[in-house]
């Protein structure tokens, strides 16, 4: 029968034990700034400071009571838009995007005419 070897950290050198504590030290360190990449990354999605589970919905799946176009305003085309013409976009959609009433709530109007 074989005899049962006592193999332990305790047992081991020097060399082996500082080995497994700078691997943990790694990983821990590793571990500590995907945290704060996360943080940084989806932290604030839901616009309350701190992780939550809102945080990663509307991170991946997006905040979907809104239109595609309020969602884009507020979203990548927020540079493209002053606040004030962005709040009377979203409130145009909100009750019922008439022409009518695009032209009639006084929102600048921009010309773009395609190269041809």
């Amino acid at each position: 029968m074989a005899s049962a070897h006592n193999i332990n950290l305790c047992s081991q050198g020097i060399a082996l034990k500082s080995l497994f504590t700078d691997y943990l030290v790694v990983v821990a360190i590793g571990y500590m700034m995907a945290i704060a990449q996360i943080q940084f990354t989806h932290g604030m999605a839901d616009g309350e400071l701190g992780l939550s589970v809102d945080d990663i919905v509307y991170s991946y799946y997006g905040k979907r009571s809104g239109s595609v176009l309020e969602a884009k305003l507020n979203g990548s085309m927020k540079l493209n838009a002053s606040d004030e013409d962005r709040r009377k976009i979203i409130n145009w959609v909100h009750k019922g995007a008439s022409e009518k009433s695009f032209t009639s709530m006084g929102i600048r109007a921009r010309l773009w005419i395609p190269v041809v």
